[in-house]
C-alpha cells in the first residue's frame, strides 16, 4: 500500500518531497506553502497593481507567480550553495527543507575546522550577492524607456529581495550566515568551538531582541502592524535557533566519547510483518507501550512500524491491513550503524521524528537506541561529573 507509506513519510518529515539536486533531497515544509501563497498574493494584489496600474488581472497574476517562483528559486540556490560547498568539504548533506522563514540545509556534522566553517557560511551570501548583481544589472540595462515595464518591475523586486536576503543573512548572530562567520572567526582566534558558539549564539539572541523592539515600535507607532508582527515572529525563531545551536555543542561535548553500543537497550521487541494492525495494537502497542517497533521477517530486519503509521490507516481497515502494508522501509535516516556517535543518533531522531532507532550491522538487527536511554545516560554522566 504505497499511499500509506507516502503519508507516513510526509508526517515524519513535516513536509512534501519536491525533487533532488546532486543527491540532496529538497523538501517543502507545510509552512512553506503558506509563505509562497502570501508572497504570490501580495505581488499579484498589491505590488504590481500599485506600481503598474491599469493592466489586466491576468497580467498581474502571471507577473506575481513568475516573480514569486524566481524569488523562492533564489532562496533555494542560496541554500544549495551552502550544501554544495559542504559536500565538497567532506560534510554530507541529507536534505534542504524550505519553510516559513526561508530554507535550512540538514548538514549531518559540524565543520571540522574554522576554515571549513567559513567557506560553508560564506557560500550562501556570495550566491545571493551574485544573484542581486545580475538582477540589478538587468534592471539598469532595460532602462527607463523599456517596453516591458512589468518585466522590469519583476527584476527590480528580485534584485531588492536578494539584496535584502544578503544583508539579513550577514547579520552576525546564529543561526544566520553572519553568525557562522562570526563563530568561525572566534573559533580561529580562541581555538575553542564551544566558546565561539556561545559568542555567536549570544549575538544571535541580541539581534533577536533588536528585532522585537523594531516590531513593537512598528506596531505601537501606528505603522505597519503586519510588518511588526513579522519582525517579532522572526525574532522568536532566531532566538530559539541560537539557543539550540549552543545546546547542540554542549550535548556533543557531553556525549562525544559515548558509542552507540553504550546506550543500546538490553532487549528488543520486534514485530513480524504478517500480523494485522489490529493485532499489532492489541499485542504490542497496548502491552509493551512503545510507540514504534522494528519489523523483522524471520531474522531479516525489513522496516519500522509506528503509531503514526497505524493512524494513517482507517480504523475499520486495521483487521485487513498487515504490518508490511503500513510499515516504512529502513533507510540511513531511520537507522544507525554501531560505529556512529550519539550526536548522529540525536540528529536522526530529530529529523525523522522517531524516538527509537534500530541499530543495524549489515542485514542484522543488533538492538535499539532510544532518546530516553540517551538522556538517562547523559544525566548520569552529568551527575557524576558535577
Amino acid at each position: 500500500m504505497e499511499p500509506t507509506r507516502r503519508a507516513t513519510w510526509f508526517s515524519r518529515h513535516r513536509g512534501v518531497p519536491l525533487f533532488s539536486v546532486l543527491g540532496i533531497r529538497i523538501v517543502a515544509d507545510y509552512s512553506w506553502f503558506l509563505i509562497v501563497a502570501l508572497i504570490a498574493g501580495t505581488l499579484t494584489l498589491g505590488w504590481f497593481p500599485t506600481e503598474l496600474p491599469g493592466r489586466g488581472t491576468l497580467q498581474y497574476v502571471i507577473l506575481g507567480i513568475i516573480t514569486a517562483f524566481f524569488f523562492f528559486a533564489s532562496v533555494l540556490v542560496h541554500e544549495l550553495s551552502h550544501s554544495v560547498v559542504a559536500v565538497l568539504s567532506g560534510i554530507p548533506v541529507r536534505r534542504i527543507t524550505l519553510f516559513l522563514f526561508g530554507g535550512v540545509a540538514e548538514i549531518t556534522k559540524e565543520p571540522a575546522d574554522p576554515r571549513t566553517e567559513l567557506k560553508v557560511a560564506l557560500a550562501g551570501p556570495a550566491t545571493s550577492a551574485v544573484l542581486a548583481a545580475i538582477f540589478w544589472s538587468i534592471v539598469v540595462l532595460m532602462g527607463d524607456s523599456t517596453g516591458r515595464p512589468g518585466l522590469q518591475l519583476a527584476f527590480f523586486y528580485l534584485a531588492f529581495a536578494n539584496t535584502a536576503l544578503l544583508v539579513f543573512n550577514l547579520l552576525p548572530g546564529l543561526p544566520l550566515d553572519g553568525g557562522r562567520v562570526l563563530r568561525a572567526v572566534v573559533w580561529a582566534v580562541t581555538k575553542n568551538i564551544r566558546r565561539a558558539t556561545y559568542v555567536a549564539s549570544m549575538s544571535g539572541k541580541a539581534i533577536a531582541g533588536l528585532l522585537v523592539i523594531l516590531g513593537l515600535f512598528a506596531i505601537l507607532s501606528g505603522g505597519n502592524v503586519i510588518a511588526g508582527l513579522w519582525f517579532i515572529f522572526i525574532a522568536l525563531f532566531l532566538r530559539r535557533a541560537a539557543d539550540t545551536s549552543y545546546r547542540q555543542i554542549l550535548l556533543k561535548e557531553a556525549l562525544g566519547g559515548v558509542r552507540i553500543m553504550d546506550v543500546m537497550t538490553p532487549d528488543v521487541v520486534t514485530v513480524p510483518p504478517t500480523i494485522s494492525l489490529a493485532e499489532l495494537v492489541d499485542v504490542y502497542f497496548l502491552r509493551h507501550h512503545f510507540i514504534c517497533y522494528p519489523v523483522v521477517d524471520g531474522t531479516r530486519p525489513v522496516g519500522v512500524i509506528s503509531i503514526r503509521d497505524v493512524k494513517h490507516v482507517p480504523r475499520d481497515r486495521w483487521s485487513e491491513t498487515s504490518v508490511s502494508d503500513a510499515m516504512s522501509s529502513f533507510s540511513p535516516d531511520t537507522t544507525l550503524r554501531p560505529d556512529e556517535g550519539i550526536p548522529a543518533a540525536m540528529q536522526k531522531m530529530a529529523a525523522s521524528g522517531l524516538g527509537r532507532l534500530a541499530v543495524l550491522d549489515g542485514d542484522r538487527l543488533l538492538r535499539i537506541v532510544t532518546r530516553r536511554y540517551i538522556m538517562s545516560h547523559l544525566q548520569i554522566r552529568t551527575d557524576l561529573s558535577g
